[in-house]
């Protein structure tokens, strides 16, 4: 039984499967702070994520599966930048230290920091009063990009095909089997496990975002669902988008799920996907498709960068009056508690 903070620290997040040696690393958990080594021509890129019990993730999540998302969550902002993953930092706020949670934790976390050659090199755990604080796991990613070469959400022109990766919406009908899972009659055993994956483990586009760099102008990752991070690609951008929503790349599982009144509205604005979504100039799409197809990363062209404001869904060349919003951590309490759709 872990008797402190500092115990906590030793037995389950200074482990060296969690904490290794690392080449950008000269001084990792110990001291008040950790020393890293920043090659020469090189920026450092940070990102920061909060998960909450009850907002995030659901209550009794499995530790060792929550452990892998509170860190592949936060590389996908890594991969959006163009990034490579250097270390990592660990906020914990516990309601209890239960031993057998903090060790499926932690070795999830150490699954996924191994996988990415992105060691814990610090951070911070706190008690949280179990009646009125929740579960709450905070991680920094620390990551450098080659001056210069960063993807920003700015970089959009007009004419730039707009793609994604992966599929849509899979994670968010994850959510929805985990809360109602009587629904899984619907779906295979496959079907079922790869909705679950699909928000517990998504797929990591670290790898393929380093082949971006060069080929894309624009990219964002896709947490808040398609239509609100595109959104910020056209804002930052000073452009639209036109999007051809019979392209939206959707599973069978998810097909096989939700029923088809309500897949739009969830593919566009479900969120947790955590897939890219990137603008590359028209003459460069085939070295894309091609560089995607090396790294074995499926995407998907779904328009076009336009003049204007906003984004305009398209089908069949028609325009759609499509009333679709993602996820908003600070809702207008009078607004709509569910995403809505009109279509004529």
């Amino acid at each position: 039984m872990a008797s402190d903070e500092f115990d906590i620290i030793r037995r389950y997040f200074q482990r060296s499967e969690l904490a290794f040696a690392s080449p950008s690393v000269a001084l990792g958990i110990g001291d008040d702070c950790a020393l890293l080594r920043v090659r020469p021509a090189q920026e450092l890129v940070i990102s920061m994520d909060l998960l909450q019990e009850g907002v995030h993730f659901l209550p009794g999540s499995d530790p060792y599966m929550l452990g892998q998302r509170a860190l592949l969550v936060n590389l996908s902002d890594l991969a959006a930048m163009g990034a490579q993953p250097v270390c990592f930092t660990l906020g914990l706020s516990l309601p209890f230290a239960d031993p057998h949670w903090l060790e499926r934790f932690s070795a999830g976390l150490a699954a996924v920091a191994r996988a990415h050659a992105c060691p814990l090199v610090g951070g911070d755990t706190t008690a949280c009063h179990p009646q009125r604080g929740a579960l709450t796991v905070c991680v920094q990613v620390h990551g450098t990009v080659p001056q210069g070469a960063a993807l920003l959400r700015s970089g959009a022109h007009e004419g730039d095909m707009i793609y994604v990766t992966g599929t849509l919406g899979d994670a968010a009908a994850g959510l929805v089997l985990l809360q109602n899972p009587e629904q899984s009659d619907r779906l295979s055993p496959e079907q079922r496990q790869a909705l679950i994956d699909a928000f517990y483990l998504p797929e990591s586009r670290v790898r393929a975002a380093q082949r971006l760099r060069q080929l894309a102008s624009a990219a964002i990752d896709i947490s808040d669902g398609l239509a609100s991070d595109l959104g910020h690609i056209a804002r930052a951008s000073g452009l639209g988008a036109v999007v051809n929503v019979d392209a939206l790349p959707l599973s069978e599982a998810f097909r096989a799920l939700i029923p088809q009144a309500d897949q739009l509205a969830l593919a566009l604005g479900g969120g947790d996907d955590y897939e890219l979504c990137f603008t590359v100039p028209s003459d460069q799409t085939e070295m894309l498709e091609q560089q995607m197809r090396e790294a074995g990363t499926p995407v998907t062209c779904i328009g076009y960068s336009a003049p204007g404001e906003g984004i305009r869904w398209q089908r069949e060349g028609e325009t759609l009056d499509l009333q679709v919003r993602g996820y908003n951590h600070f809702p207008d309490p009078a607004a709509a508690a569910h995403l809505t759709q009109e279509q004529h």
